[in-house]
This record gives C-alpha cells, sequence and structure tokens, in this order.
C-alpha cells in the first residue's frame, strides 16, 4: 500500500449514502478535510514538457544553466548533450555549435525554451498529509519545448559572409557613393497613431522581451533540500473553517 493509500486510509469514514449532498446514488468511502494556503501564492508555476512521455525523475534534467525574464517571464533550461555517445553526430555538431554564439565549437546543450499556456481554467497543487488535503493555486502554466534560435545565428552568419563575399566581386564604379538630399518631416497625427499602434504589435513585443537582460536562476532537483523546503510550504498552517457565502445555485 503506498503512502497516500495510508493516509487515506486514516481518513475513511463508515460507508453512507451520498443523496444528503445530492449526489449520485453512491457510497461515500472517505470524507477528507481541505485546506487552502497562499504561502506560495504568485509563485507557483506549473513546468509541462510536452516532448517528454512520462514525468521528470531527479537527476533526468540536471541543466547546466538556468535563467528567466522576470517582466515577460521567459525562462529557459540548458540541458547537456552526450557529445560523446553514438548517436551524436560531431560534424554536424560542429557546425551548428557556431550558432551558440559563446564562442563553443560543439553544439553541446539543448535549450529548453518556455512557452505560455492561455489560462482557461484555474489549476491546483495538492497535497495529501495526514488524511488532509493541501491546495495551492497554481499561477502560471508553461510549456518548456526545445528552442532553435541557434539556427537562426547559423543561418545569420551565413548570410553575412555571403554578403561580404557579393561585395568584394562589385566593381569600383558601384562603390561610388552619391551625395543625396535629406527630407525633415514632421509627423501627422495620423503617423503618430500608427506608430502608436506600431509600438503594441506583436513585434514590438519580441523587441522589447528580446531587450529585457536574463536573470540566472539556481536549479534545484527532485528530492533536495531545498526543493523539500518548498515542498513544505505547500502545507497549510491554519486549520480553521472558511464560512461559505455562496448559495446553492
Amino acid at each position: 500500500m503506498s503512502e497516500i493509500d495510508h493516509e487515506m486510509k486514516d481518513a475513511l469514514a463508515p460507508g453512507r449514502s451520498a443523496a444528503a449532498y445530492g449526489l449520485p446514488n453512491d457510497e461515500i468511502v472517505a470524507e477528507v478535510p481541505v485546506y487552502l494556503t497562499q504561502k506560495l501564492a504568485k509563485q507557483l508555476h506549473l513546468l509541462q514538457y510536452p516532448q517528454k512521455n512520462g514525468k521528470v525523475v531527479a537527476g533526468e534534467l540536471n541543466p547546466s544553466e538556468a535563467r528567466i525574464k522576470p517582466v515577460h517571464g521567459q525562462l529557459e533550461l540548458d540541458i547537456p548533450l552526450d557529445v560523446g555517445g553514438p548517436m551524436y553526430n560531431e560534424e554536424r555538431g560542429r557546425e551548428l555549435g557556431m550558432g551558440l554564439g559563446d564562442g563553443r565549437q560543439l553544439l553541446d546543450i539543448t535549450t529548453l525554451g518556455s512557452v505560455d499556456i492561455p489560462k482557461n481554467s484555474d489549476y491546483l497543487a495538492g497535497v495529501i498529509q495526514n488524511g488532509e488535503l493541501h491546495l495551492t493555486a497554481i499561477e502560471k502554466v508553461t510549456q518548456l519545448r526545445p528552442s532553435l534560435k541557434y539556427l537562426d545565428k547559423v543561418a545569420e552568419k551565413k548570410l553575412a559572409d555571403s554578403k561580404v563575399d557579393d561585395f568584394d566581386e562589385l566593381d569600383e564604379e558601384s562603390k561610388d557613393v552619391k551625395a543625396q538630399s535629406v527630407q525633415v518631416t514632421v509627423r501627422s497625427a495620423q503617423a503618430e497613431e500608427a506608430l502608436r499602434q506600431q509600438q503594441s504589435s506583436i513585434a514590438y513585443m519580441q523587441q522589447k522581451l528580446e531587450e529585457e537582460p536574463w536573470s540566472k536562476l539556481k536549479y534545484y532537483d527532485v528530492g533536495s533540500s531545498e526543493s523539500q523546503a518548498m515542498l513544505s510550504k505547500l502545507i497549510a498552517d491554519s486549520r480553521e473553517n472558511v464560512a461559505c457565502t455562496s448559495g446553492a445555485d
């Protein structure tokens, strides 16, 4: 019997009808007190890994670096790759390594980037302890998916190299620069409105996201003492009853 089963056994009540609760005719086998806690309110996020089968176990991710953009809420984890494994293509790894932009000669990490999920419903994290159910509201649901930004950097580098080659092949006559007049204009009210609309566009928001600096995070794995300390904050300290102010409807 699991730990949760033992805790649920302590909360078992004598068999009784559910009719008094307006529920379908089914036997009530357990009554569990429910408590709400706010100790991690606005701080608890649910991270999903859609590319992975099953749950994340201790020691599986072990990111070499974690970082966040707190204003926009973007999160990234760098997961080391087994570059010495039989499935790793070293030639391709060297080609893609220049896309990391930090002087590495080999692509030795895969980066998981966050994608926010629209909050169409409310999520709660629940912990069962001593036959009690403790609930904490989840502030945000985020999926972590492989980021391929290094491919964009590789493409940009190749494009820049090709432009240098094309420039070297230009004739001297095409390098002559002719003076051109510059006209200064004042934006009209319509232009100002168009500018405001542009600033609220997706492109503008993406630019602001790119401009925000990263802040490094410390990653604590499942089962660590720091993780257990956070788990303890999901347990309510107060056992006061919550007064219900809503009607039956």
